[in-house]
This record gives structure tokens, sequence and C-alpha cells, in this order.
């Protein structure tokens, strides 16, 4: 009997450590939200003889993945912009901790790192940037507090933070603007008032600037920059001041070890050489608009020098355990209110 007890324990403890273990064990499993990811694993397979599964997906649609997923996830590597979404995975004891960042990084770049090391940064854009249409009837606002001026009713269009991942860094700075949480309730909700419209995503938002139905959007700077480098060379972007940064991250699965832990080490590190770099910005699309976080790496010429930007940090451990309670008000009040 005590060998029959002893042998079904020996049973359970493999099983339970098989339900733990992430999936696909032949190699890493990417989520990325970001469109050089697959051109990035390729690479990295190229060289390293590593296979990569890569899933492609919304930075919404990943991030709610990543929490359904829970104890048990199917990824091994995380990709997408939002260093506040990360430390709110983080929070669920989703990630695993003590990654190391790139030795390069610029003074910029250290200050986007993650205190336990639960992601490394590897680039960041600017969270909300205004874009406007090609003649606007106004002068284009130059900070948050000026987008509830009469001149702007009715004309502002932005995305849904509940949808659009990216979009919460954004509305977190516009409440850091005016008065933190939950004072800054209160602009979000006079901008509602005076006729803000809401959009699922970037692309809504844009097109609905090109049709005329606003003449304003609140968008990702990447997402602005590309839009005005490639479809309307007329359309003006401002960065707002002050304009609040938006780390693009990676993370790795809790729970990772052994061969895996070390195969996705690797693979956070590739993606900050500045070949690897060059990659990104060459393929992927608006993704490819950041500012790099690492020295000897130049951005797209499209995107303007630091300099001429005031750029405020956004406190990514004190806006991502808010992530949850502002995105289920903006919900409630904004868009269902």
């Amino acid at each position: 009997m005590r060998k029959i007890l002893a042998s079904l324990a020996v049973v359970l403890v493999i099983v339970g450590g098989v339900l733990l273990w992430p999936r696909g064990q032949t190699g890493l499993t990417l989520y990325t939200g970001l469109d050089y990811g697959p051109a990035v694993a390729t690479a990295f397979t190229k060289e390293t003889g590593i296979p990569v599964q890569v899933v492609r997906l919304s930075t919404g649609a990943l991030l709610a993945r990543i929490s359904a997923q829970g104890a048990h996830p199917d990824w091994s590597i995380g990709w997408f912009d939002g260093a506040t979404a990360a430390v709110a995975l983080d929070q669920a004891g989703l990630l695993a901790h003590g990654l190391a960042a790139p030795a390069d990084l610029t003074p910029l770049g250290s200050s986007l790192t993650s205190k336990n090391g639960a992601y490394v940064p590897t680039g960041f854009t600017m969270a909300g940037v205004f874009i406007t249409a090609s003649d606007p009837d106004f002068t284009p606002p130059t900070t948050w507090a000026q987008l509830t001026a009469p001149a702007y009713h009715g004309v502002i269009g932005m995305n849904d933070p509940s949808i659009s991942g990216p979009t919460y860094p954004a509305l977190a700075g516009m409440l850091q603007s005016n008065g933190g949480w939950p004072q800054g309730q209160a602009f979000i909700q006079a901008l509602k008032q005076d006729g803000l419209h809401i959009y699922a995503k970037n692309d809504a938002a844009l097109a609905a600037l090109q049709s005329g139905a606003i003449s304003l959007a609140i968008v990702q700077s990447s997402a602005a920059l590309y839009f005005a480098d490639n479809t309307d060379h007329n359309l003006h972007v401002v960065f707002p001041n002050p304009s609040y940064e938006l780390p693009n991250v990676i993370v790795m699965a809790h729970g990772l070890h052994g061969k895996l832990r070390s195969e996705a080490t690797q693979f956070i590190a590739f993606v900050n050489r500045p070949d690897i770099q060059a990659l990104r910005m060459k393929q992927g699309g608006a993704d490819g608009y950041y500012w790099p976080v690492t020295d000897n790496v130049s951005p797209l010429p499209a995107l303007p020098a630091l300099t001429s930007i005031q750029v405020a940090p956004l406190n990514a451990e004190q806006w991502g355990v808010l992530q949850n309670s502002i995105t289920s008000w903006f919900a409630s009040r904004i868009v269902g209110g």
C-alpha cells in the first residue's frame, strides 16, 4: 500500500509540473503586439537555431489572453507597448523576475527599467500626441489643459483604453496632468461633455480624422508620425507639453526555467542589439517609429529630436496597479455613461 501511495505521489508531482509548465516545449512561443515581432523571431531562429512560434495579436487582445491563461501559460515571451500593463501582469503573479536589461542603456532608458526585473524596455514612444486635420479651423493645442477650450468642442477623438492597450498610458498621462487619480476624472468628464468621440483603435480614429468626422485625434506618437509620414503629408503632429513616455517592453512567463528560460533570455538580449533594432525599424511599420533606449542606435528620420519635446515620466508602478480600476471607470462613465 505504501508503495502504491508513493507511486501515486510521484505521478501527481509530475502531472502538476506539466500543468504549470508553459506548453510548446519544442521552442519559444512569442506573443507580440508589435509588427516587427515576426521578423525578429525569424532572424533569431536563423542565427541560433531555436524555433520561435509567433502569435501576433493587438496589445489589448494579447494582455487579455495572457491574463486568461493565468498560471497555465501557452506563451514564453510577451512583447508589447506599456510598462503599466507589465506591472499589472506582474501584480497578478504572471511574470518572471530578474530579467537583465542591456548594459548600454541611455540615461532615459535606465529610468524605464523594472525594479524587480519583471520587464525590459526595448524602446519607447509617446503615449499621446495630437494629430490634426490638414486645415483645421483652430490653432492646434499645445497642452492637455487646452483641450477643454470651446474651439475644440466636438472635434476631438481618442481610443478606448479597454480595447486599445497603448491608450491606457495616454489616459494615465491625461489624468496625471490634471491632478492625478481620482481628481483627474473631472477633466475626462469635461471632454466627454464637450463631445469627445471614442474609437476602438488607432486606425479607426485616424480614419475619422481623414474623413472629417473629427479634426483632432489623440493617438500614440508612432501611429501619428507613421500616418503623417506615409498617408497624408499635410497632417500636423503636435507633441503636447508634457508628452508622456510609453515604453515597449518584453516580458517572460512566470515558471519558465532550465533550457526554456535560457533560450528566452537569449531572445530578450537579441532584440536590443543595434542590427536587430535596425531590422525592427525597417520592417515594423508604425511600430518602427520609436526612440531607442540604447546607445549607438538612432531613430528613424521622421522622429523629432527628443530635445525638442518636453518629455515627462509616467510611473509604471503607480499607474499599473490602477489600470483595471481606471479602465473600468472609463468604460462605465465615459464610453457607456
